[in-house]
């Protein structure tokens, strides 16, 4: 029997890592078709859960960068935190030590900063995936069913104007969190 490879893992998937398949026009997305294109921490599924390839720490969960140890749950995290970039637009931990960061998720006392004022389902579902304990982080197919709500709540109608100037409002609390989290290793 040969070796089964999956690249259903990802553990430090990057949004710069998502291409969209289709010619994207009049920035109308809708519909398009997303390819992942990096697929470094791919294993072999029945022979190990351990780790083949060192990650980018700010999108591994702490069990990945504590143990090398990974599971569904793992791939979550990497979710949730794609997420992230997706509502913010900012890089995870930009600016910041990369052994700092590793340490702080690793030991669970660093987190990205969820702005104050993004919707709640958002801020909840980022939340559930950032669970310490990745079994109690959600299931892939629950995080569709929650995205599928979200967007039925008509939360994606609101004008993209609107959209852009709230996620400025966020950049700023953010860079204003990071510049705090430089401040400190210092």
């Amino acid at each position: 029997m040969g070796k089964v490879i999956t690249p259903t893992s990802w553990f430090d998937l990057r949004i710069d890592e998502v291409l969209i398949l289709q010619k994207v026009e009049n920035g109308d997305l809708s519909n398009k078709i997303l390819k992942i294109t990096d697929f470094g921490l791919a294993r072999e599924w029945h022979r190990t859960t351990k780790m083949s390839a060192a990650g980018t720490y700010a999108w591994m969960a702490p069990e990945v960068i504590r143990a090398s140890m990974f599971s569904k749950g793992s791939d979550v995290w990497s979710y949730g935190v794609l997420l992230w970039e997706l509502l913010t637009g900012e890089v995870p931990f930009r600016g910041i030590d990369g052994l700092a960061v590793a340490y702080g998720v690793a030991m669970n006392k660093l987190a990205l900063p969820i702005p104050s004022t993004c919707p709640e389902p958002f801020a909840k579902l980022m939340e559930d995936c950032w669970n310490p304990d990745p079994h109690s982080r959600p299931s892939f197919t629950s995080i569709l069913d929650q995205l599928t709500t979200i967007e039925e709540s008509g939360f994606f109608e609101m004008p993209k104007d609107s959209f852009h100037c709230l996620q400025d409002d966020w950049k700023h609390e953010i860079q204003e969190m990071f510049d705090q989290l430089r401040a400190k290793e210092k």
